[in-house]
């Protein structure tokens, strides 16, 4: 039997995951990244097929901020500590502001302070037009949010965009981190990217950290932050 989104936000059969981002510097855990996940078993159970299928049926908006509050739900109701990344693409951060008192009002509802969030700018659908994504950019910051440019090296996700929205946070592509530790050319662009986001107050995030090696490496380049799916030495919790 095929599942609709209709059905998956009707019947609230979304689920949140969170994956653990860590301080190079002191070992401990910085922030999560928030991953949606649709009925278990089912084709739509990985966010690949579950944003395709919203596609095909013309609600991808509509999913994205279902798929936002069940995390941020999730997260509050986990306790878990430090930032928390959530992914908006740039049409639903452009609605998403048309809201504002009722975003507070969740915020509120959840007691989770907006200080502690992220918003990450996904690559899909293309940001254009930059001027309508600023302004929506500007209404989160003036409200305590931070801001971080997702998937940098690939897609839409290049320099011209970092200079125009001057994001807080830039998650480096799992293409330009796996296998740093052996690769001059990736050691060499990493160490750019670095100098770039020292000049621009910005922090790197290098995705894609699975091996010990790696991880050393983006260390010693100087990149503030690390996230992986586990594979890598497990970071510490912070204390409340």
């Amino acid at each position: 039997m095929t599942i609709s989104i209709a059905e998956c936000i009707e019947k609230q059969l979304l689920s949140a995951v969170f994956q653990p981002i860590g301080d190079l510097a002191c070992g401990e855990i910085f922030g999560y990244e928030a991953l949606i996940r649709g009925p278990a078993g089912s084709p739509l159970e990985h966010p690949v097929g579950l944003f395709e299928r919203a596609r095909q049926e013309g609600c991808m908006v509509a999913l994205e901020r279902l798929a936002a509050r069940v995390c941020i739900r999730a997260f509050a109701k986990a306790e878990l500590t430090g930032k928390l990344f959530v992914n908006f693409s740039a049409d639903a951060l452009r609605e998403m502001v048309q809201d504002e008192d009722d975003v507070r009002s969740f915020f509120e509802e959840v007691n989770l302070p907006l200080e502690r969030i992220v918003i990450e700018l996904t690559e899909q659908p293309p940001p254009e037009p930059l001027g309508s994504l600023k302004d929506a950019l500007e209404v989160t910051k003036r409200a305590g949010v931070q801001f971080a440019l997702d998937d940098y090296g690939t897609g839409n996700a290049n320099l011209s965009l970092w200079a125009a929205l001057r994001p807080n946070f830039i998650k480096i592509d799992r293409s330009l981190v796996d296998g740093v530790a052996t690769s001059a050319f990736h050691s060499s662009a990493l160490k750019s990217l670095q100098q770039l986001a020292s000049l621009a107050d910005a922090l790197l995030i290098a995705e894609g950290v699975e091996s010990v090696d790696d991880l050393m490496v983006c260390r010693d380049i100087g990149i503030a932050y690390a996230q992986g799916y586990g594979n890598a030495p497990v970071f510490h919790s912070r204390q409340k």
